[in-house]
């Protein structure tokens, strides 16, 4: 019986896991053969990059999209002048509201208070607002033709931040690189 528990506690472990990660979106530039690049170097300095200096998110992003590129056959170069693809980093932080009405059954004081303890009437519904503030972190990663200077492919991700995100930051956008790239044609 143990078992059994421990197996659907498990399953529900791993759903809830899966179901949390980020909404990802990719778009091709109409035209564009990806598969005729064969290099690719990043800008500088890359969008996410703040006061002259590399941040940890320009770090990781790189490396993460490096070995994304480099596992679809393209050579990384030095020198963004010798890359058929330039890439580059943005990221942002939005706060947003979320708001929503939820019914409610109201069976408070009435004319009918008198059938208290026998019957009730029907109840009335009201309507109660639920307000919830978050963060959204979005990330953006952008492959640009470097001979056209024109965009070719563009892969956005975007979740939910909290002080659990901000611990594994490194771990959740090496994810969120991953899984745009698994939309990469």
């Amino acid at each position: 019986m143990y078992s059994k528990i421990l197996i659907l506690t498990l399953a529900t472990a791993l759903l809830a896991a899966c179901a949390t990660g980020p909404r990802v979106e990719t778009i091709q530039a109409p035209g564009a053969d990806l598969s005729a690049y064969q290099s690719f170097a990043f800008v500088e300095p890359l969008g996410t990059d703040r006061a002259g200096y590399a941040s940890l998110i320009s770090q990781q992003l790189k490396f993460s999209t490096r070995r994304e590129l480099e596992l679809r056959g393209l050579n990384y170069v030095d020198d963004p002048s010798e890359a058929d693809l330039l890439v580059n980093f943005q990221a942002h932080l939005d706060e947003r509201i979320r708001t929503r009405s939820v019914p409610e059954p109201y069976m408070g004081p009435t004319f009918y208070d008198y059938r208290y303890g026998y019957y009730s009437p029907w109840p009335t519904y009201t309507t109660r607002t639920e307000i919830e503030q978050y963060s959204e972190g979005t990330l953006v990663v952008d492959l640009i033709d470097a001979a056209r200077n024109e965009m070719v492919w563009e892969g956005v991700a975007r979740n939910s931040v909290n002080d659990k995100t901000r611990r594994n930051a490194a771990r959740l956008i090496d994810e969120a690189v991953a899984r745009m790239f698994a939309k990469f044609p």
